[in-house]
């Protein structure tokens, strides 16, 4: 009788072992999900630009999700990704435990989610949190302007205030001397150069839109103007005092 070398047996057990260890572990795959909500993405972790890979495991009762747990990932991840997959109904299937992969991206211009199209994994893409800045805006005050042009002497009292990044954005109103109002169409503050476009009444009768510049040299304003008509005029301005405030 031939006799096999023990070291020939026991390689030949642990392989076995092995091979039965390996079949053990393979993960069943996922049942085919045949309803689901969609899968969202936390503003919150939006916000912080939080993103990356939640792995969950679920257990199933041949139809529905039973139980699900988060296994790692970063966890402000976690309830958008379990409370999407509690939501789940499959095909019939052996009840039992699976795994999911969902996987968050902060990448695209565009909100993209891919729904299993890849093994096991629900991905999301976001665009980037649009920031938005509110910049307060600051009063230059109010002026008695005195306008020559060929149309004639006007007058008007211009309300002025700026803001932006650079301080450089220009608005304000025109209050005529009948009482109409106009607001600047378009401004620009630089330094202590004003420039806008606003519609004004004429000493004519006539509305023209006209296009202002001017200095502010202290309480004064000295500027020129031009407009749709191609006439060209002068302008001066003066502040009006702050008024008190009203007692209390």
């Amino acid at each position: 009788m031939r006799r096999i070398p023990r070291a020939v047996l026991v390689l030949s057990v642990l392989l076995a072992a092995v091979v039965s260890a390996s079949a053990q572990e393979s993960p069943r795959p996922l049942p085919k999900v045949v309803q689901h909500s969609e899968p969202m993405y936390p503003p919150i972790a939006r916000t912080a630009h939080i993103e990356g890979d939640v792995r969950v495991e679920l257990t199933t009762n041949g139809e529905s999700v039973t139980s699900a747990d988060a296994e790692s990932g970063p966890p402000l991840l976690y309830k958008s990704a379990l409370d999407n997959v509690r939501t789940w109904k499959f095909v019939p299937h052996k009840a039992g435990t699976f795994h999911v992969t969902f996987r968050y991206k902060i990448m695209s211009s565009n909100v993209e989610v891919a729904f299993l199209e890849e093994p096991e994994v629900v991905q999301l893409e976001i665009p980037e949190p649009e920031v938005i800045i509110e910049y307060a805006w600051l009063g230059l005050g109010t002026w008695k302007a005195e306008l020559k042009s060929a149309h004639g002497k006007s007058r008007q009292v211009f309300t002025f205030a700026y803001s932006g990044p650079n301080s450089d954005w220009l608005d304000g109103h025109a209050l005529g001397p009948n009482g109409e109002s106009e607001e600047i169409d378009f401004g620009h503050k630089e330094g202590n150069f004003l420039a806008f476009t606003i519609t004004l009444s004429q000493p004519d009768g006539q509305r023209v839109k006209s296009f202002l510049v001017g200095k502010m040299l202290g309480d004064k304003i000295v500027g020129s103007s031009v407009d749709d008509a191609g006439v060209r005029g002068e302008w001066t301005a003066l502040r009006e005092p702050d008024k008190p405030n009203s007692p209390k």
